[in-house]
């Protein structure tokens, strides 16, 4: 596991079921269910097997679970291998894996406000176990 939960303020667990608005200053991981509103100035995780029905507004979010709902990320948005977003992305800079998936409109661009410009902001990481392709020549 990459993500260490000393470098979490709140967590909630695997086996907890949490309904309603949480704010916090500092970073979040989320690894069981959430219904409602997430707003942080630092960093939320939706963790691998997590589910979240809610619209999240944090500095920095980190999907590997599922999300039902619209994300804004001030700073930047990582949907890892796992990542599932039903919903609109408003984001700074974004990173998707492959396998990765996203429903909805994307704007990315600098300060959130997906200027519409052309930008290399947007990055495409290939899946850990996914084989380098070979060319025929």
């Amino acid at each position: 596991m990459a993500e260490s939960s000393q470098e979490y303020g709140t967590v909630i667990g695997s086996d907890a079921k949490f309904k309603g608005d949480l704010t916090f200053d500092s970073a979040a991981n989320v690894l069981g269910q959430f219904e409602g509103s997430i707003n942080s100035k630092g960093k939320v995780h939706i963790a691998d097997g997590s589910a979240c029905k809610a619209t999240i507004s944090a500095k920095e979010v980190a999907v590997a679970g599922r999300i039902e709902g619209n994300v804004q990320a001030g700073d930047r948005i990582e949907l890892k291998p796992t990542g599932i977003v039903n919903g609109d992305i408003i984001a700074s800079r974004m990173t998707m894996s492959e396998g990765a998936s996203i429903n909805g409109h994307c704007q990315i661009g600098p300060n959130g406000q997906g200027t519409g410009k052309a930008t290399s902001t947007t990055e495409t990481k290939p899946a850990a176990a996914a084989q380098p392709v070979k060319s025929r020549t």
